[in-house]
């Protein structure tokens, strides 16, 4: 079961199927139905990532800010979920289903995300048609834009 009250928010492991070493998302910080979602992810300096990419010089690899961009469109999904099933008056619902990651269109990198860096992570929703979903998503480090893109994602 996951409990939601006014001002709080799941833990994303709540809600999302990942566990680590591959749960990207350590907290949700906003959520705002209709308009945004504001993610953080702490990137530790022993992250398993940085052991290859690159030995002596660790940068986080892109395509793991494209899964922080993915897993918080999914945190999206199923708060946007547990919102409107709310109006029912529960405040506990069982784990909202699962998505799948559909597109990436104009993703770009703009910053290098070094070991001990908090990231932002704000997606904003675009666009819903039968079950697919488009959010334009930035990340950024210290108020750097760090990546952005649109993505698409399905929540069957």
């Amino acid at each position: 079961m996951i409990t939601t009250t006014k001002n709080t928010y799941p833990k994303p492991y709540e809600l999302l199927p990942h566990r680590p070493p591959f749960l990207l998302v350590d907290t949700i910080e906003g959520f705002q139905l209709g308009e945004s979602l504001i993610a953080i992810k702490e990137v530790g300096k022993d992250e398993v990532f940085f052991k290859g990419h690159f030995p002596g010089q660790p940068i986080l690899p892109g395509v793991i800010i494209v899964e922080m961009m993915f897993q918080a469109c999914g945190l999206y999904g199923r708060l946007e979920r547990l919102n409107l099933a709310s109006g029912n008056n529960k405040n506990t619902l069982e784990k909202p289903p699962s998505g799948r990651a559909i597109k990436i269109n104009n993703v770009s990198f703009h910053k290098e995300v070094k070991p001990e860096s908090k990231l932002l992570i704000k997606i904003k929703p675009k666009q819903q048609l039968m079950g697919f979903s488009v959010f334009d998503a930035k990340v950024s480090c210290e108020e750097a834009l760090v990546a952005k893109g649109t993505l698409t994602v399905h929540i069957s």
